[in-house]
């Protein structure tokens, strides 16, 4: 498909404010058995903090982060809770914990609803799902039981943004323990993944992965976090990691009338020179928006076709390219670190529909507000006219 464009470099601040004031971006995981964020963070060297689950029930902790990961084994264990006192390699009694802690779910509920709603982030994994479900009281499961999954081998097909972000739409996922969670439907989410799935019941499908929007933030849960270094764990992690710097990148699109189609969030690993995702496009004018924390970048820009349609390489943190489309289609973008350090996360965004410039919008909310107060001006000399009748 034969698509026109041009680079726009004048309108750049306008659309994709500065991200300078995102570069330090606060994330905190909570220990947990099972799910090794940590070591995610640790291989792309993104700064995070542990919290414990007893942290869950203060309702400040929710205040000091931008995004908070909640990873499948999070829960409190009972010997956390018990003092044991031994004579010799004897029990000799057994009690509650002076600090014994149990979570008031219906608080936590209340702190995660706040923390989303005002724009925060959340990554649940696993038997993580019992704090997300009783906040949303949102998965279906198989005659009504979570814990149906046998180990094996998933055929996943992949939806939206993790498509894009994996350059394909199926995905196989090795599921090496027993018992987990396996969802039948979701509600008020956007499925990422889905896939067929044996239980003892027979085989079954359903969603892998969804994603929930609430307020000014969103939520990421995912059935599979077995691979530690995968397309499909590092799509959902860096979604949530770096969500603060899309939510910056994608409001200053949809302020001026832009639907944004795709959106994708990733960071180099040390060994990688370049990366390729899949952009959406809509019929009309696209504009594809590049943002970074602290790091620019060099990127080139193909047709559907694989042919090159441009080439950028400025100092810039906020990129755009304009792009029109005749029909519905997708680019691919191709990006390169700048530097050798490699340490920015950053977000690609394709969005579509009618643009106002930031001194347009300016001038048509003034006229709106002379034109209504003329208006109110009227109505009140009508009203008063008519009262001294």
């Amino acid at each position: 498909m034969k698509l026109l464009y041009k680079l726009s470099g004048i309108i750049v601040f306008t659309l994709c404010l500065s991200s300078a004031a995102y570069s330090q971006i606060k994330i905190a995981v909570v220990k947990s058995a099972y799910d090794n964020v940590d070591l995610v963070f640790n291989n792309y060297e993104i700064p995070y903090k542990f919290i414990t689950y007893r942290d869950l029930g203060d309702p400040v902790i929710y205040n000091e982060f931008d995004s908070i990961f909640f990873p499948s084994g999070l829960e409190n264990l009972y010997q956390d809770n018990l003092e044991v006192k031994y004579a010799g390699k004897n029990i000799q009694s057994v009690r509650l914990s002076k600090n014994f802690f149990e979570l008031d779910k219906d608080i936590f509920s209340r702190n995660l609803r706040r923390f989303i709603k005002r724009g925060g982030a959340a990554y649940f994994s696993g038997y993580a799902f019992k704090l997300l479900n009783h906040t949303y009281n949102n998965f279906i499961f198989f005659s009504n039981f979570p814990y149906m999954g046998i180990p094996g081998r998933i055929e996943s097909e992949l939806l939206g943004d993790l498509a894009n972000f994996s350059l394909k739409n199926q995905a196989a996922l090795y599921m090496n323990y027993p018992g987990w969670i396996t969802l039948k439907s979701i509600k008020n989410a956007q499925i990422l993944s889905q896939g067929k799935f044996m239980t003892p019941r027979g085989e079954k499908s359903g969603p892998l992965s969804f994603l929930l929007k609430e307020g000014e933030g969103e939520i990421i849960y995912s059935s599979y976090y077995s691979t530690v270094y995968s397309e499909f764990k590092r799509f959902h992690i860096m979604r949530i990691a770096g969500n603060k710097l899309l939510q910056n990148a994608t409001g200053s699109l949809t302020r001026h009338f832009k639907t944004p189609s795709t959106r994708i969030v990733d960071k180099f690993l040390k060994d990688e020179s370049s990366r390729m995702y899949i952009a959406e496009l809509k019929p009309g004018e696209n504009t594809i928006c590049i943002s970074s924390e602290n790091e620019p970048f060099t990127y080139e820009i193909y047709s559907s076709d694989k042919s090159l349609l441009a080439t950028i390489d400025n100092s810039s943190l906020n990129q755009q390219f304009l792009i029109n489309s005749m029909s519905h289609d997708f680019c691919l973008i191709k990006i390169y670190p700048s530097t050798a350090q490699k340490k920015s996360i950053f977000t690609i965004i394709s969005a579509s529909g009618g643009f106002l410039s930031l001194n347009t919008w300016n001038w048509l909310k003034v006229s709106l507000g002379i034109f209504g107060l003329f208006f109110l001006i009227a109505f009140i000399k009508v009203t008063y006219r008519r009262l001294r009748i």
